[in-house]
């Protein structure tokens, strides 16, 4: 990446999720100008919830990166899928990217390549796992309690999917707060280690015929371009939504222009289930998630003195 840095060729980002965000400011933190960046979009499936354009599931959110990427002179380039490198001759090294589109034909050259289209599993990861005999359906299949067919091998991860008898394929640890799943693994290891530990009591037998119910906030966050500090944190679901939910209120203070945009969305019932910052200044991340799934009447009566004109800022 440095020597790219002193020179004057282009860097491609291709892909819709976050992590085409946090790398274009990455580029720019180094130097990049924002003309040798471009960033490609790939079109989205049919019936998706996210537009073509962006990731978040808040627009206000959108517009401010539309706003921070045109101000960079970052070229943005939508509905575009890969379809030759190197117009169809030797791939290495990569020095031009063939695109079709719904318009014209796109062709980029290029000094770097960034490919954040999709997720796979490594292929010495899938080599190691198949000649384990572990059983194997796009993901590694694990039960509700992380084992895998192979009763001494356990896992979790987004690398893992729930066995097909639990009908649950929309689900998976993926769906879930990382941290969450891990400290499920960390318990369901830990006697193994611990001899002191009491044995647990075991579950009822039918209890393995349900997928196991996480609770914490599904997290996404980092820092995007025009130097804001983002973070989102919402209840898990099978599909991210990229409108907000028609039940409960929003509780919204701070603007966009100022850096201070701090956004809760709370359900029917008075819960916070959605947590919504974007600023130009550092945040303690750890105290906003505190928030998330507490009553308003915990956070000494937030609705009503919202209402009454008293909450300005949520950051202080």
């Amino acid at each position: 990446m440095s020597c790219f840095c002193g020179t004057t060729g282009n860097a491609i980002v291709y892909g819709n999720t976050i992590d085409v965000y946090t790398c274009v400011e990455t580029l720019l933190c180094l130097d990049v100008q924002g003309y040798r960046i471009h960033l490609v979009h790939l079109p989205t499936t049919e019936g998706s919830s996210c537009s073509p354009r962006s990731c978040f599931s808040n627009p206000t959110v959108e517009k401010a990166m539309k706003k921070a990427l045109e101000k960079s002179g970052v070229h943005v380039h939508h509905n575009c899928l890969l379809a030759q490198m190197n117009d169809g001759q030797n791939p290495e090294p990569i020095t031009s990217l063939s695109f079709t589109s719904d318009s014209q034909p796109l062709r980029l050259e290029c000094s770097v390549f960034m490919n954040l289209s999709s997720k796979g599993v490594d292929y010495d990861a899938f080599k190691t796992i198949n000649d384990a005999c572990l059983v194997y359906d796009g993901r590694l299949v694990i039960d509700t309690t992380f084992h895998t067919n192979d009763s001494t091998i356990r896992a979790a991860g987004p690398l893992t999917k729930f066995a097909r008898r639990y009908l649950a394929d929309q689900w998976s640890h993926s769906s879930f707060n990382s941290r969450e799943v891990g400290q499920e693994l960390a318990a369901a290891l830990l006697p193994f280690f611990d001899p002191t530990l009491e044995p647990a009591v075991n579950s009822p037998a039918d209890l393995d015929r349900l997928i196991p119910i996480y609770t914490q906030a599904k997290i996404q966050g980092g820092r995007l371009p025009g130097g804001y500090s983002y973070l989102h944190a919402t209840k898990p679901e099978q599909r991210p939504s990229a409108v907000h939910p028609v039940e409960g209120r929003e509780i919204l203070t701070g603007r966009i222009e100022t850096g201070n945009y701090f956004h809760l969305h709370l359900n029917q019932y008075g819960m916070v289930e959605t947590i919504t910052c974007l600023s130009l200044k550092p945040f303690p991340v750890s105290n906003y998630l505190c928030l998330y799934g507490k009553h308003e009447l915990l956070l000494n009566r937030l609705c009503s003195r919202y209402d009454e004109g008293l909450v300005h800022d949520l950051y202080r």
